[in-house]
């Protein structure tokens, strides 16, 4: 911050959809504790200026419940990223900025089911940065 200026981030959520989605669903009365399973994979295409950030959720609970998503998030960055950087600007917090389109779009999906509303609780993306590090490809 500049005298008094608020910078920008070096990048920007672009758009991003549910690219694929699954729901099993067997009735119960019983509270049930989920399990969250995510794994990332990200595309950095420096001609484009661009990070397209993928992530595969599965969610299930021993009653039955069996969830299975897949999210993809287009990033747009001002000037092609250095390696050093990539992972301050899209490992870290890309995941975390899509995250609460996934929480949203999970308990409207269970809300519509007719079934308990499955609500995540916010969690720390941060996690996901060595994975998803692993799992970048680059595109010139």
């Amino acid at each position: 911050m500049k005298n008094g200026q608020i910078s920008q981030a070096p990048f920007r959520l672009k758009n991003f959809f549910f690219s694929e989605s699954s729901i099993k669903i067997e009735p119960s009365t019983k509270a049930q504790s989920i399990d969250i399973s995510i794994q990332p994979q990200g595309l950095v295409n420096e001609s484009e200026k661009t990070f397209e950030l993928e992530l595969f959720v599965n969610i299930e609970s021993k009653d039955g419940l069996k969830i299975s998503i897949k999210l993809i998030g287009t990033f747009e960055f001002k000037e092609v990223v250095k390696n050093e950087n990539l992972s301050n600007y899209f490992f870290v917090n890309a995941p975390a900025i899509i995250f609460p389109y996934l929480r949203s779009y999970i308990s409207a999906l269970t809300a519509l089911s007719g079934s308990k509303t499955i609500i995540l609780p916010p969690m720390n993306m941060s996690s996901l940065g060595k994975q998803l590090e692993e799992n970048t490809t680059r595109k010139e």
